[in-house]
């Protein structure tokens, strides 16, 4: 919510473009960069991260990135991205690292193999609490929110009354009447009106609490022992299920640990009492060298493409108003069947019609880079829809897309991608791209 971007093997030229509103600096990538494939000839590949939000200008020729500027937000890490040669981009109002020197095809894969830490602290944080928390959080959210569990956490999405996606949501009971949801950065304040209009009261009360919680995300097949070996309640994290949160202390601070994540990969997210963020990333990075655990910081890129192969969405790409859970594959996170939530009624009507379209992913079998809004065509050229998300994927070493195909359409089916106005060959292939082993 994932250049060359790799490390120096391309050139870049950095202009610094003026208007009376914004001074910002301006990153030209190459359209593409060799990437040697093991057994395979060379590739050549668009930077990654085209799919983040306020990042791509849509320049054919170059990709603009435009530099962090004083007017962004800033996480309490701020600092020690720009130290460590971060690129800083605006990322839904944030200034946030895209990438580091070690460039994002290398981020990803560290986190595959080891562990990556992501500095998540844009996205929003809401407390709803008191006796009516639940029930009114069992109407907006799609999943059953009265079986979570204290200590428990959920997935699930608020949805209008047409069943289209405001946005996804994970929710965690911390108390009986004590509730925390977290929502994605570019949709903090219109989710929180929506979630004050409906759930406010005499029996249930919102507040923002994104001020007062900082985000660390620790990701990877070692995550959860560098944790452990971070905070003197090892046994507590170590112990720790999948959905489950805990409180422990890093470096001196209050941690709320859940064993949550957006990679594919085992690992924490940690809500961290505001003030002891830099602290604790700190700790972790010790904790890493002490022991011997190859990590490292993660840019947007890489957090991009390592969600993209397990087949997890990306809000405004395979989620929006104008998708619902059940197009997106999500009908697992909607409870059509429980106690009715806001678009309940509209999502029913669609199971039970059938939906038209559902999201596919699909493996490019001709050279060439999938991009957001590329058309996608059938062996007649009629237009089946759009690419929603396209990118190398590294592990998978494919160049891969997500697009909305008609329900027809079958794992093995050709489909072809309009490529600067050339048909370029794909294939329907099953979903996840990458399996956690």
């Amino acid at each position: 919510m994932g250049e060359s971007v790799t490390g120096n093997r391309h050139r870049r030229r950095c202009n610094t473009v003026s208007s009376p509103e914004l001074t910002v600096e301006t990153l030209r990538q190459p359209d593409s960069t060799d990437v040697e494939l093991p057994g395979k000839p060379t590739h050549k590949v668009a930077p990654m991260g085209l799919n983040l939000s306020g990042i791509q200008t849509g320049s054919q020729r170059d990709l603009e990135i435009s530099m962090a500027v004083d007017e962004l937000r800033r996480t309490a890490l701020h600092d020690w991205h720009v130290a460590h040669g971060g690129r800083m981009v605006d990322f839904a109002g944030w200034s946030l690292p895209v990438f580091y020197p070690l460039g994002a095809i290398e981020e990803h894969h560290l986190t595959r193999r080891s562990v990556g830490m992501f500095d998540i602290d844009h996205m929003g944080q809401f407390g709803v609490r008191g006796s009516g928390a639940a029930a009114s959080l069992d109407r907006l959210v799609t999943s059953a929110i009265r079986e979570v569990e204290v200590g428990a956490a959920t997935y699930g999405l608020l949805c209008n009354d047409e069943g289209g996606v405001l946005d996804d949501v994970i929710v965690y009971r911390l108390a009986d009447d004590d509730y925390m949801v977290v929502v994605n950065a570019a949709n903090r304040d219109a989710d929180l009106a929506w979630i004050s209009e409906h759930a406010s009261g005499e029996t249930c009360s919102v507040v923002d609490r994104s001020t007062e919680v900082e985000m660390v995300a620790v990701q990877g097949p070692a995550a959860v022992d560098l944790v452990a070996q971070a905070t003197l309640d090892s046994e507590i994290v170590s112990s720790l299920e999948r959905f489950r949160v805990a409180r422990t202390s890093i470096a001196g601070a209050g941690v709320l640990i859940a064993r949550t994540g957006y990679t594919g990969e085992d690992g924490v997210e940690l809500y961290i009492e505001s003030g002891g963020m830099v602290e604790v990333w700190t700790a972790l990075l010790e904790a890493a060298a002490d022991h011997q655990i190859e990590a490292g910081a993660i840019g947007l890129s890489a957090r991009d493409s390592l969600r993209f192969e397990p087949g997890y969405p990306l809000y405004g790409h395979e989620l929006s108003e104008e998708i619902t859970p059940l197009e997106a594959r999500l009908s697992w996170a909607v409870d059509l069947d429980g106690d009715e939530f806001i678009g309940q009624q509209a999502l029913r009507a669609q199971a039970e019609a059938g939906i038209e379209r559902r999201l596919e992913t699909i493996v490019m079998n001709d050279r060439g880079v999938p991009r957001e809004g590329s058309r996608v065509l059938d062996e007649a050229e009629n237009e089946l829809g759009q690419v929603v998300s396209g990118m190398f994927a590294p592990t998978a070493e494919v160049f891969a897309a997500n697009v909305f195909l008609p329900r027809t359409f079958a794992i093995g089916d050709g489909v072809h991608v309009n490529i600067r106005e050339k048909l370029k060959s794909a294939s329907v292939v099953k979903r996840p791209l990458y399996r956690l082993p």
